[in-house]
C-alpha cells in the first residue's frame, strides 16, 4: 500500500472509479487541502488509476496518462501511481477540515487474498459477505481482480509468480457505540473468512472517530457490493 498524503498535493485520475463519481473524489482531495489537475507533468504528485480498467491495461497497453506518468517516474520524479483501494484508505485515515464527529465509531476492516482459479469457493465467499451486510449492518464492498496490473504499476507482489492467480480484496465498515469492544466485531470477521475454502489472506483493521460524520456519509454513496 501506498501512505498518501493531501496536504497542497496535487491529484489526477484516470480510468473508471468503482465506488465514486470523479467529482466526488476530487471534492474529497479538495476537502483535506489537496487539489486536482488534469495533466501529467512533473508537478503532479498522484495519479490514481480507478478499478474499472480498460481493456488492454491487463496486458500492459496503457493509455497516454499511465503511459506519461511512468517516464516521469522512471526520471526520479515525485509521481506516484496508486490504486482506486489505496486512495479510499487514504480518504478513511485522514479526515477531511471540519469532518465532523458522530457519537460512535467506525470499525473499518480491510481483507486482501491472493487464490488460485478455481480452488476459492466463490459462492461460499459471497454468501459469507452477504450475511456479514444483513446480520451487522454493515457497508460490505468487495471484488475480485486480475493481480498484473497491482504488480506492474503498484509494486505489490513483486516476489511472487500470478500466473492462474486472482486478487480478492473486501472493506467492511460498521458503527460500533464508543465503549464497545472491537476487537471482538474483528475477531468474528476473520473467523468467518478462515472458515472460506481456498482463501487465506491479510486482515487489517482501525478504529475512527475524527471524520466519523463525513465518512459515514460518503458510505451513503458507495455502491454495496457483495457479488464476485
Amino acid at each position: 500500500m501506498t501512505n498518501i498524503d493531501f496536504e497542497n498535493k496535487s491529484f489526477c485520475f484516470t480510468g473508471g472509479l468503482a465506488e465514486l463519481k470523479r467529482t466526488q473524489a476530487e471534492r474529497e482531495v479538495r476537502a483535506r487541502n489537496g487539489f486536482s489537475q488534469k495533466v501529467i507533468n512533473k508537478e503532479l504528485d498522484y495519479l490514481v488509476l480507478g478499478s474499472i480498467p480498460s481493456v488492454g491495461w491487463k496486458h500492459g497497453d496503457y493509455g497516454n496518462k499511465i503511459v506519461k506518468a511512468k517516464e516521469l517516474i522512471g526520471r526520479k520524479s515525485k509521481l506516484k501511481i496508486v490504486s482506486e483501494k489505496d486512495f479510499m484508505e487514504g480518504l478513511e485515515n485522514i479526515a477531511p477540515i471540519d469532518g465532523g464527529e458522530i457519537d460512535e465509531k467506525l470499525v473499518i476492516i480491510r481483507y486482501k487474498a491472493l487464490f488460485e482459479n478455481g480452488n476459492l469457493d466463490i459462492d461460499g465467499l459471497e454468501e459469507y459477505l452477504e450475511l456479514v451486510h444483513e446480520t451487522s449492518n454493515s457497508h460490505v464492498s468487495a471484488s475480485v481482480e486480475e493481480p498484473f496490473i497491482y504488480q506492474d504499476l503498484y509494486n505489490e507482489f513483486s516476489e511472487e509468480e500470478i500466473d492462474n492467480l486472482l486478487f480478492f480484496q473486501c472493506r467492511i465498515v460498521k458503527h460500533l457505540n464508543l465503549e464497545a469492544n472491537s476487537q471482538e466485531f474483528v475477531d468474528t470477521i476473520a473467523k468467518g473468512f478462515e472458515s472460506i475454502k481456498g482463501l487465506d489472506g491479510n486482515l487489517t483493521w482501525l478504529e475512527k472517530k475524527e471524520g466519523t460524520a463525513s465518512f459515514a456519509k460518503l458510505l451513503l454513496d458507495i455502491p454495496l457490493r457483495t457479488k464476485l
